[in-house]
């Protein structure tokens, strides 16, 4: 196991004492301040441990911060860029692109519809740049309808 030690300059440990009264108290952000600060060497580090102890979380964590923060420094603290889900990209366009695409015969190979297909058929006619089945399946259940286009045995 590699063994991280933090060296805080007096503007870094300064900057997180800042932050420190900033954050509420059960703050994720919180903790990896107070992580970050025990774990400084020329204050006397705290041994993992101990620190876990004392902030009533596991030594792995503990571990994982001081780790994340000798690969990225200060920016540890700066907010994460989030990414766009890909529902959110869906909209009616598509909606109506596969209904279109339910109400057409499918391939001649195939004896009905299958999600990969409309998957593969949406993305084909540049309707999306990728979809999933599961995001097909969805989307047919959001609209009620169903891959099953012969009679219904009962």
């Amino acid at each position: 196991m590699t063994l991280y030690r933090l060296c805080l300059t007096a503007d870094e440990r300064q900057t997180l004492t800042g932050w420190q009264k900033k954050y509420k108290a059960h703050s994720a952000k919180l903790r990896d301040i107070q992580i970050v600060l025990n774990s400084d060497e020329q204050t006397g580090r705290r041994p993992a441990l101990e620190l876990a102890g004392v902030l009533g979380i596991c030594t792995r964590t503990v571990e994982r911060v001081r780790r994340q923060f000798c690969e990225e420094g200060m920016q540890l603290f700066e907010p994460k860029v989030r990414k766009t889900r890909s529902d959110k990209k869906i909209d009616g366009r598509v909606e109506a692109h596969l209904l279109t695409l339910l109400c057409q015969s499918p391939p001649d190979d195939h004896p009905r519809w299958q999600l990969a297909l409309l998957a593969n058929r949406l993305v084909e006619l540049r309707v999306v740049a990728h979809i999933s089945t599961t995001m097909v399946a969805r989307l047919l259940k959001k609209t009620n309808s169903s891959l099953f286009t012969g009679p219904r045995s009962g």
